[in-house]
């Protein structure tokens, strides 16, 4: 696994990545993505901190529930979103994990020494192209 770099729209984006390797080439699939963050550590940290908060909006209107049932539709809402929010901490703890693993030896012997790899999108548009490389 590694964190690719994607630009879009001349922003960077971040995503944990796992390479799979056919006879035909080579796929990835995104475990997580981080955003414009491309620190992951930060992403939960991000992440954590969005769950308390979300926790403590419950947790002031879990007590009218009864007495309304639009409070009691918010409440199933953020209860959703606190769901939601839980499981991207897992992925993304796991695949943190994961990022983390030793390299492997065809790593070292391919000259792998960054865990970051960039992907550029460009525009099938040649005046869009022409301008983005007149930017750089």
């Amino acid at each position: 696994m590694h964190i690719r770099k994607k630009h879009i729209g001349g922003s960077a984006y971040y995503e944990i990545v796992e390479e799979v390797t056919f006879s035909t080439g080579t796929e990835h699939r995104v475990v997580a993505s981080l955003g414009t963050e491309a620190d992951p550590e930060a992403v939960r940290r991000q992440r954590h901190a969005n769950l308390l908060s979300l926790e403590r909006a419950l947790h002031r209107v879990e007590p009218l529930r009864a007495t309304d049932p639009q409070i009691a539709r918010k409440c199933d809402s953020l209860q959703h979103h606190i769901d939601r929010e839980k499981e991207k901490i897992s992925q993304l703890t796991s695949a943190i994990e994961s990022l983390h693993e030793p390299i492997s030896e065809s790593d070292v012997r391919a000259g792998e020494q960054s865990n970051i790899r960039e992907l550029r999108l460009v525009s099938s548009d040649p005046a869009a192209a022409k301008q983005s490389d007149s930017g750089e």
